[in-house]
């Protein structure tokens, strides 16, 4: 990667977010690192730094979430791709960074090898979502996808998801039709059983 290559680290654990810095500059020393310790902070970083070329965000900061932090994010730089890091190895938490927008998702376990070329892999544009054996298959669902979903868990047909959502009853189906393709089932019960083993659903 190029001595250029700037990154924002954005973790409230002082004991980790060291750690981390000090394995990246050990791995790649030509690296520039910013920190921060919450949400605010982090995007006053990003918005004092124009150029960064990566942020890694923690799943769970003091003042909101890392889900909403890079989505936060995005509408200050779009353009720098946004990973979100946790200790928390489940597809669900895999799903909702998707949805926010991240590149990728990084284990905290991870060994330092494998983190570092996960980021050079978003760096180079790649995805960052190829570890954690059948998550890293986890299909992504739109936010409507993801609502018409949660309602058929709930158990409401068509026509109630239809008046709550407040879209037409063929765009149900047809969204049924597309969570069912996703997911690989044929019937409302196999997708909610299938949504459930997924961590999509509770």
């Amino acid at each position: 990667m190029s001595e250029r290559v700037s990154l924002l680290i954005v973790d409230d654990h002082p004991l980790f977010s060291d750690g981390f810095a000090t394995m990246l500059r050990v791995q790649r020393p030509d690296w520039r690192l910013i920190r921060a310790y919450n949400s605010a902070e982090g995007c006053a970083a990003l918005a004092d730094n124009p150029g960064l070329d990566m942020i890694i965000v923690d799943i769970e900061l003091p003042d909101r979430d890392g889900f909403e932090t890079i989505a936060a994010m995005a509408l200050i730089n779009a353009a720098a791709p946004r990973v979100i890091i946790s200790g928390r190895e489940d597809a669900a938490a895999r799903a909702r960074a998707r949805q926010a927008g991240a590149s990728g998702f990084i284990f905290k376990r991870l060994p330092s090898e494998r983190v570092v070329a996960l980021i050079e892999q978003v760096l180079a544009g790649e995805s960052g979502f190829s570890d954690g054996g059948a998550a890293g298959a986890l299909p992504v669902l739109s936010a409507r996808q993801s609502e018409v979903l949660g309602l058929l868990a709930e158990g409401h047909g068509n026509k109630e998801i239809r008046y709550r959502l407040n879209i037409a009853e063929r765009t149900v189906r047809a969204h049924l039709t597309e969570i069912f393709q996703a997911l690989g089932v044929q019937t409302r019960v196999q997708a909610i059983l299938r949504a459930r083993q997924m961590g999509l659903i509770r």
